[in-house]
């Protein structure tokens, strides 16, 4: 039988005080373990990189903030083509009071110029202005008369109405259409009558003329143009309600696209934060 030193070969148990063999896993008097187990606490450490959520955050907030105005200005451009709608793509204001003492109103220095424009050779496309856009100008009489509208090259309308009395319209100011007045400002030119018919003359590009309200659908052309309003007996004290419209056939898409693109755009950037920050996938 093995020898047991009690004073080299034993040790105390740690809960009653007993000895024990110093190899004994557990005490003869109460049975509990020799050895404590020991319960080590790690912290656990963070998958994600300090530098990957900069980078998210820079870049997320980077789509958020350009996507923000183009979302709201794509929605701004939606609402404006709704509210000025006329019906037939065209946008525009209507039912305006226009009055003079003289024989026309006239709109002068529409400068139209698109031979600039850089796109594919002529003999795959040959862009007229239509394509791009088509103006609408009606008006008529609040004293009954016939009225005519035409439109002019710059170049006749001064050899036409120089020695004529007109108002030139200058300034026209609406900002808000269906809550208050425009602010209007006229430019008299000084001259003696018209004694002839606006319909006799043979210079206009466009023109339209009758009884009611007259409607000139016109598509431009590269150039310096006037507008003219008359009566058509040339009559002065020249009164109309009027109105101008515009189609712009990629102006729905335009609003469209935009509002689409912004919305993708901030809802990456949002993406972006939430997974590479806010949620990092371990």
């Amino acid at each position: 039988m093995e020898n047991f030193d009690e004073d080299k070969d034993s040790i105390y148990c740690r809960e009653c005080g007993s000895r024990i063999r110093a190899n004994a896993d557990f005490c003869e008097s109460c049975g509990a373990p020799r050895v404590q187990s020991e319960i080590k606490y790690v912290k656990t450490r963070s998958t994600g990189s300090s530098f990957g959520k900069a980078v998210a955050i820079i870049l997320g907030g980077f789509f958020i903030i350009i996507g923000i105005p183009i979302l709201f200005g794509g929605g701004a451009l939606i609402a404006i083509t709704d509210h000025m709608d006329q019906g037939g793509g065209f946008i525009g204001i209507d039912d305006i009071r226009f009055e003079t003492g003289t024989q026309a109103l006239i709109v002068q220095d529409m400068d139209i110029y698109y031979n600039d424009y850089e796109g594919p050779p002529n003999w795959i496309w040959a862009p007229d202005f239509s394509d791009w856009a088509t103006i609408k100008i009606k008006a008529e009489s609040n004293s009954g008369e016939n009225i005519f509208i035409g439109v002019i090259e710059a170049v006749d309308g001064f050899e036409v109405f120089n020695n004529i009395a007109y108002e030139q319209i200058t300034e026209f100011d609406m900002e808000r259409p269906r809550n208050q007045s425009p602010y209007i400002e006229y430019r008299y030119h000084p001259g003696g009558q018209m004694t002839e018919s606006p319909t006799e003359l043979d210079i206009w590009v466009a023109s339209v003329y009758g009884s009611g309200e007259q409607t000139l659908t016109w598509s431009p052309e590269s150039g310096n143009f006037w507008v003219v309003i008359m009566n058509e007996n040339s009559s002065p004290n020249l009164s109309i309600d009027a109105g101008v419209a515009v189609k712009i056939p990629i102006m729905d898409n335009i609003g469209r696209g935009l509002f689409i693109g912004g919305l993708v755009l901030l809802g990456m950037g949002i993406a972006i934060i939430f997974f590479g920050v806010i949620n990092p996938r371990n």
